[in-house]
């Protein structure tokens, strides 16, 4: 584990002075004892859209009947079964995964700097002043947002950069346009089966356009001549060249939103988690289409890749999603330093802090207020019915009564 560093343990016992501890939102939290440690607010950056996980540090809603989670193959207008499998994601993510993890990182924590640090959990609900997402609203979902829980999807992209001249040459001579070709750098795409690969290679020896393809080692054989392979590509400055017609990719939030600024239609090759959420979305703004990498053909390849390329709907919906992610008040990395030092000016911005990070879950569920309701409305039946009760033995006896007298 990195806390066993000395560095780190050096820095954690030093009389340095901060004024803020920035942290990752992923799967580790441990860095947070730092700001218990030097007393300073935490804001987070979560380099996906927002996590399950992310909303409750400063009590964004994260409502299941209407926001995706992350992790599911869904969209906005989700089914009766969609929604079930939502609210099953929402609660294991809530409620089992990520009280998981936080157990998770307390044990390092007091083994290796701290055994009397207050837990994870405690420091981050505490402390957390900001939450800075990659990812924006014209991308994904319509969502409510508090102040403090804030979009700077694009903040990575900087303005384009000349290419290098063996991209140069081979970009400017392609007439029929050129097709980028990439999985990122978490998923190699030379650990692709050798099947994959040659549907791929076989369906653009048939294109008109060229492919540039990120593959990760030597390749001698079977690349057809209007295919260039590189170990790396300069892929945002690569899609600002005026002949890119296509970007196939794996959905990962980074290429996603290079392609949306940039404008560029994808054909989305989803492998695991965002990834699936990310290319459905585009797909149902007209702007994608989806492929299996897993399942594979010449043919699958083909369809999707012309069908993209010669319907111009792909490439104009692309560019209204761009006009949309541009049009902003101030660039992202504008918007995440603002409130950055907002957070400093103010002292960790209580101000910014919505009751519901702070409510027990009860009372988030008004689980509280429908047990009042509940028994005020067990108590008026109650009470109507031993009315009712009692009038209705009055009657009998006032009836009885009057009978008798009759009698005598």
């Amino acid at each position: 584990t990195v806390l066993s560093s000395g560095e780190l343990r050096e820095l954690y016992n030093s009389t340095a002075h901060f004024d803020l501890v920035i942290t990752h939102c992923f799967s580790y939290d441990c860095f947070a004892v730092f700001a218990h440690k030097f007393n300073t607010p935490i804001v987070t950056i979560v380099t996906a859209s927002a996590l399950p996980w992310s909303n409750p540090r400063v009590g964004n809603p994260d409502h299941p009947a209407y926001i995706v989670n992350n992790y599911i193959n869904s969209h906005e207008d989700m089914t009766l079964y969609q929604r079930t499998v939502n609210t099953l994601a929402w609660l294991m993510s809530t409620i089992a995964i990520h009280p998981l993890n936080y157990d998770l990182n307390n044990a390092p924590i007091q083994h290796y700097l701290d055994a009397s640090a207050p837990t994870v959990q405690d420091i981050i609900s505490s402390r957390t002043s900001l939450v800075m997402v990659n990812s924006h609203f014209s991308m994904l979902q319509s969502r409510p947002l508090v102040p403090n829980f804030v979009e700077i999807g694009g903040i990575h992209i900087k303005d384009a950069k000349p290419i290098p001249k063996d991209f140069k040459n081979f970009m400017d001579d392609a007439t029929h346009g050129v097709i980028l070709f990439s999985l990122g750098s978490l998923v190699r795409a030379s650990s692709m089966s050798n099947s994959t690969f040659q549907a791929l290679m076989g369906a653009f020896a048939t294109l008109n356009q060229r492919v540039v393809f990120k593959f990760e080692e030597d390749v001698v054989d079977g690349i057809p001549p209007n295919v260039m392979v590189r170990k790396w590509l300069p892929q945002r400055d690569l899609l600002a060249h005026h002949n890119v017609r296509l970007l196939m990719a794996h959905g990962g939030q980074s290429s996603t939103i290079e392609a949306v600024y940039t404008g560029t239609p994808m054909v989305g090759m989803p492998l695991f988690s965002d990834q699936y959420n990310n290319i459905q979305t585009l797909v149902l703004k007209g702007a994608a289409e989806l492929l299996d990498l897993h399942h594979l053909t010449k043919e699958r390849v083909l369809e999707a890749v012309t069908k993209v390329l010669n319907n111009s709907r792909y490439k104009s919906n692309a560019e209204r999603l761009s006009r949309q992610f541009k049009d902003r008040l101030a660039t992202p990395l504008d918007t995440a330093v603002y409130w950055t030092e907002y957070v400093l000016r103010h002292r960790g911005a209580p101000q910014l802090r919505c009751q519901l990070a702070d409510l027990p879950w009860y009372r988030f569920l008004l689980l509280d207020v429908i047990a009042v309701l509940l028994l005020g409305m067990l108590a008026s039946i109650f009470t109507v019915r031993t009315i009712i009760k009692y009038a209705f033995y009055s009657v009998i006896c006032v009836y009885r009564r009057t009978e008798k007298s009759k009698d005598d």
